[in-house]
């Protein structure tokens, strides 16, 4: 041997007992072995590090949220633009309970799903009968994709029909007993409306179906309809104007069950449902006047 290679021997040798004295076991598993390759031959790995690649990532993307997320999204989009015409229960559009259910069946090979976000981005593709054409036709524009994906989520989550509850014995009779009053009761409650055009309602019930029905058009800024504040000012203009002998009470029961008896200016006929007449009762609107009345 050359004196070049016993010098190498000796180095190694001093090295292995530097590290066996050292505990040198934990030092020799952070260190990694180079193996000797022949001449102009280098390790794949070496070759990526010149060529500046950077080792590839393989680990899946992953997104925050789920379904869930989803349909929480829906919902405020939902209550903030859509609740005030579907409710409930029906109003200026058909209500959200049972709305799921539905939109299965409304046009043949649609499912619901895709009845439902046509019914967003083109309302006017099919209109539900008993219904106007008055939804905004330009949600396509104001809402992303995602957005519109959460709405339809969360009314398939929310919107399923929900059964009626069986009634019990005790409302059975109580429903008896009242089919029971003397009609003469019924017509002084009927009558029970004094010269000012007082009308006999709950406001407090009012407010209720109010919200739920008309508050979609006649909120606290004037839009599809006059404004809520605005609305008994309006009646007390007009109902000398438009019938004889009319009173507050009287006009605002005919713009609700016979909206386009009388369209103010400015407004369009034809927005305003006509079948409130059947939808509610005469204590139900009753109670919505006397909700505006209070305003």
């Amino acid at each position: 041997m050359t004196r070049r290679s016993w010098m190498l021997i000796l180095i190694g040798m001093a090295l292995s007992i530097v590290l066996g004295a050292c505990g040198g076991g934990d030092l020799a598993k952070d260190l990694t072995p180079i193996p000797t390759l022949p001449p102009g031959e280098e390790p794949a790995l070496i070759d990526a590090l010149q060529a500046g690649a950077a080792p590839e990532d393989t680990a899946p993307a992953t997104e925050d949220g789920g379904e869930g997320d989803l349909v929480a999204q829906g919902e405020e989009l939902f209550v903030a633009a859509c609740a005030g015409c579907h409710g409930a229960a029906p109003g200026a559009g058909p209500a959200l309970v049972g709305m799921a259910d539905r939109a299965a069946t409304r046009v043949e090979g649609q499912s619901a799903e895709e009845y439902l976000h046509e019914s967003i981005v083109d309302p006017g593709a099919f209109i539900v009968d008993g219904f106007n054409n008055i939804m905004p036709g330009d949600y396509g524009e104001t809402y992303s994709d995602t957005e519109i994906d959460a709405m339809v989520a969360y009314i398939m989550a929310e919107g399923a029909a929900e059964p009626a509850a069986e009634p019990t014995e005790e409302a059975t009779d109580l429903a008896a007993e009242e089919t029971e009053e003397p009609e003469e009761e019924a017509t002084e409650a009927a009558e029970d409306e004094d010269d000012s055009g007082e009308v006999a309602g709950d406001p407090e019930a009012g407010a209720t179906v109010f919200n739920q029905a008309c508050s979609g058009c006649h909120g606290a800024s004037t839009g599809a309809g006059p404004a809520l504040a605005d609305l008994k000012a309006n009646a007390e203009a007009h109902a000398a104007d438009h019938g004889e002998g009319q009173t507050v009470v009287e006009f605002l029961h005919e713009s609700i069950v016979d909206p386009s008896a009388y369209v103010p200016e400015g407004f369009n006929d034809g927005i305003m449902p006509q079948t409130y007449g059947d939808q509610y009762s005469d204590d139900e609107i009753d109670d919505i006047i006397a909700y505006i009345l209070a305003q």
